[in-house]
């Protein structure tokens, strides 16, 4: 849908299509936004949203409105309900494989407000007929670094796409994290900004063609506060304190930012190479706190993801009586608390909360101060924990965190 936006753009502004747009032309479109709608976005930005510049967050719904309020609509959500289409699918032809039978999911990469960890799965009507297979084509990566950020270099050959074909990069499931190629060239590189087990893919047409595994790794637990651009990176020293992992009210405000009155996430995450630990035989145990309820932050919000190859498991907590609002990924669906009942997930932040979850015999059980909340479907194949990432709305803190396999301690961390 965001292309379609761009492209009614392009036919309002009869300058042909944004691939050949200049810096100066980016700049007269960010006056005659502001000339239309009193409201201004930046070149960098409008350079993102036409992929002429790397993507280092989802645009935000302030974004969307303003440039769906320049075609004429009241904001984004106007637009999308004038121009929804039915996706249509198109198939690749590819070595026989396993078939996944779970979405490909990793919400790591946190945008937007704390709520946006989940993302719109529709996809845009796709004219072309073209089908290629993904054997004429070459995709693969390699990191740059160890840590956070890290530059990938991809590696590709895309000469036989069509002439004309919109051929691009996609850094992981966001589809908006796409970066345009020249079939010509054979190398790109990107930065991501965030730890995690990212599947990037070659896109030609709005079709995935091929696949690669990103896995950027941290050297221990990693803090930060997340932006919709950069994220903030903390230092040991903030995050680690009294014999806990936390970051706290203070280290946010000691950066001009006030969890009372704007959106404030912060995050720990800890990403790595387990061994042989794997979703159908395992054990995560931690306590957490949220530590700070004023202001708009008052649900104390908190939500944890156990990270494997291919997606997550999102566990919500919140203070009691937020459970409403609280949205449960499991390793098959999406559960919503508006239509599900989830108050079990709702917890007293007056003193840490022990949780912990328990995977065997294709069952995961998720316990809250030893009390058994929900069960979900573990699917088969097992698939490989590659790290952990914990989310908290304003301040929070870690006293203990370990993962199990069959009674063995696989990791412990001691803070």
């Amino acid at each position: 849908m965001k292309d379609h936006l761009v492209t009614l753009i392009e036919a309002k502004l009869g300058w042909g299509n944004g691939d050949t747009w200049s810096n100066k032309d980016f700049e007269e479109l960010s006056e005659r936004i502001l000339k239309q709608t009193n409201k201004r976005l930046s070149v960098t930005t409008l350079k993102r949203i036409w992929g002429r510049a790397e993507w280092v967050a989802n645009p935000s719904a302030a974004t969307m409105d303003i440039l769906s309020e320049f075609l004429g609509f009241e904001n984004w959500r106007d637009f999308v309900s004038a121009h929804k289409e039915e996706p249509t699918e198109q198939k690749v032809l590819e070595k026989p494989k396993p078939r996944k039978t779970w979405t490909i999911v990793l919400a790591v990469a946190i945008v937007g407000s704390f709520f946006g960890f989940y993302w719109n799965t529709t996809t845009e009507k796709n004219e072309q007929n073209t089908v290629y297979k993904a054997e004429d084509f070459l995709f693969k990566s390699r990191t740059i670094s160890q840590g956070i950020p890290n530059s990938v270099v991809f590696e590709y050959h895309a000469s036989l796409a069509k002439e004309n074909a919109k051929i691009e990069i996609q850094q992981d499931w966001d589809r908006n994290k796409r970066m345009r190629i020249d079939k010509r060239d054979t190398v790109a590189t990107s930065i991501y900004y965030h730890p995690g087990f990212f599947k990037s893919k070659l896109v030609v047409d709005d079709t995935i063609i091929k696949e690669n595994d990103v896995f950027i790794t941290t050297d221990n637990w990693l803090g930060m506060i997340e932006r919709d651009s950069v994220p903030i990176y903390l230092t040991t020293k903030e995050i680690y304190a009294d014999s806990l992992l936390g970051i706290n009210h203070e280290t946010v405000t000691a950066y001009n930012l006030d969890a009372r009155t704007s959106n404030v996430v912060v995050s720990l995450y800890q990403v790595k190479d387990f061994g042989d630990l794997y979703t159908k035989d395992f054990e995560m145990s931690t306590e957490v706190k949220n530590d700070f309820d004023e202001g708009i932050s008052a649900c104390q919000n908190v939500r944890l993801f156990i990270l494997y190859d291919g997606g997550a498991i999102g566990i919500p907590l919140a203070k009691k009586g937020c459970s409403s609002d609280l949205t449960l990924m499991t390793m098959e669906r999406f559960v919503d608390g508006k239509k599900n009942d989830l108050s079990g997930f709702g917890v007293d932040f007056n003193d840490y909360v022990n949780l912990r979850c328990i995977s065997k015999n294709q069952k995961l059980e998720i316990f809250i101060d030893n009390k058994s909340i929900y069960q979900m479907n573990v699917p088969e194949p097992a698939q490989k924990i590659k790290g952990v990432s914990i989310h908290f709305e304003g301040a929070g803190s870690v006293k203990t965190f370990e993962f199990k396999r069959d009674e063995e301690i696989i990791y412990k961390s001691g803070f």
